[in-house]
């Protein structure tokens, strides 16, 4: 097969095959899982590619948490069969690591979102979730650091953590290489090419590559590439703003990832006296550069709202020192839900694959998604011994027909 050279500065990276069977773009945390498990289970030529080194999108900006804790069914699903990939990591995968650092996770909520606490809690623990409901004295048994003071309650799951963004990448990448897949970065994508109404492969930096499959895992840049089809998907780029803190020598470490529903506070331990933690704003704003920094006034705010997080929740921790803040952009869905389908649900494209709309799920949600959309595209039930799930209720054309997701605390990232 004839092959011509990526890369830049006259220094090689990789050699970008003339024709595949199979594009992946996107070489993030979705788009490395769907490469790989194809390139697992099928004979086919797989190519991932992505426009920035390995990890230098927005998957090397998340927050790394992971929990099974959902409103629906599908999604606890497919989160179950994520830890469960995490935590077989090993038969799964079979190289690398994810770095899965289990701290157990605890959602609390005021009031008013009692009754999707324990909707969520009770769906979960339906389908096997190792999750119960605490209140009071439980909470601070399980975080001795948390202000129950106005707390209606909390879920805890024992299982929830972290997980390290870029081992979880590399690995994947790896054992697609390994697999016979093509892994192009940084090789940017410029067109997702068609002929008639099919898909014929991608126009990239480093010349064209034909191919009849194409998916799209490409997180925040989805649009950029899809609206030029006509294939209209309803994300928005969303930046959020993720501050490191470091406490000091001494001070009582935070044990348990959080999310409190009364402050907006989502946080978690990291490594030695770090503390990895966001502030939601009341509605986080829209982005043109999916990998912009926050101006120093946003930033300046984020720091206030955080501030005030943590004097309400977690009162001790004021004591932590800001190292540094990121900003990240996520593609969120009206239902803060992936979209997952292929394009003719939509458009008159064929061909072409999505996988988007993870509004910051993919960490918990990839390794499933992985397994799902490349039996979707080989056309079987299902690849290994991965249990055949129906994702059809996050087709793309759902939103079209009034049918979206259900959402326990209303419109948000917890989903």
């Amino acid at each position: 097969m004839e092959a011509i050279r990526a890369g830049d500065g006259g220094i090689p990276t990789t050699e970008a095959p003339r024709e595949a069977d199979v594009v992946v773009i996107g070489a993030g945390v979705t788009g490395a899982s769907i490469g790989y498990q194809l390139a697992r289970h099928s004979d086919l030529r797989v190519v991932i590619v992505d426009a920035r080194a390995p990890v230098g999108g927005i998957s090397g900006r998340t927050f790394g948490q992971i929990r099974q804790h959902y409103s629906n069914e599908l999604m606890v699903r497919i989160a179950q069969r994520g830890f469960h990939c995490i935590q077989n990591w090993d038969a799964v995968v079979g190289f690398g690591d994810p770095g899965y650092a289990r701290f157990g996770y605890m959602l609390l909520v005021v009031e008013d979102q009692l009754d999707g606490l324990r909707y969520n809690i009770e769906l979960g623990r339906s389908l096997g979730v190792d999750t119960s409901f605490v209140v009071g004295s439980q909470i601070t048994e399980v975080e001795p650091l948390v202000n129950a003071d106005g707390l209606a309650g909390g879920a805890y799951e024992p299982e929830g953590g972290y997980i390290d963004v870029t081992k979880m990448v590399l690995s994947w990448l790896t054992a697609a290489s390994a697999a016979g897949a093509h892994v192009l970065a940084p090789v940017a994508v410029t067109e997702i090419m068609t002929s008639g109404s099919a898909v014929a492969g991608v126009a990239t930096s480093a010349g064209e590559i034909a191919a009849p499959v194409v998916i799209a895992a490409i997180g925040a840049w989805a649009r950029d590439l899809l609206d030029p089809l006509g294939v209209e998907v309803p994300v928005e780029r969303r930046r959020l703003d993720m501050a490191v803190l470091e406490q000091p020598a001494g001070a009582r470490a935070l044990g348990t990832c959080i999310t409190d529903g009364n402050s907006n506070l989502v946080i978690r331990p990291d490594m030695g006296r770090h503390i990895v933690a966001v502030a939601y704003p009341p509605e986080m704003p829209v982005v043109d550069d999916p990998l912009a920094d926050a101006s120093d006034a946003d930033h300046a705010a984020h720091a206030e709202r955080l501030e005030a997080a943590i004097s309400e929740c977690l009162p001790s921790l004021t004591v932590a020192s800001t190292v540094s803040t990121t900003s990240g952009a996520y593609d969120v869905s009206p239902d803060y839900h992936p979209i997952l389908g292929w394009a003719s649900d939509i458009a008159p494209v064929d061909g072409l694959y999505l996988a988007v709309g993870l509004s910051g799920h993919g960490l918990k949600l990839s390794p499933a998604l992985g397994e799902i959309v490349a039996a979707r595209v080989l056309g079987v039930d299902q690849v290994g011994d991965a249990p055949p799930i129906d994702i059809s209720a996050l087709r793309p054309s759902r939103f079209a027909e009034g049918d979206m997701m259900h959402l326990s605390y209303g419109p948000s990232a917890r989903a």
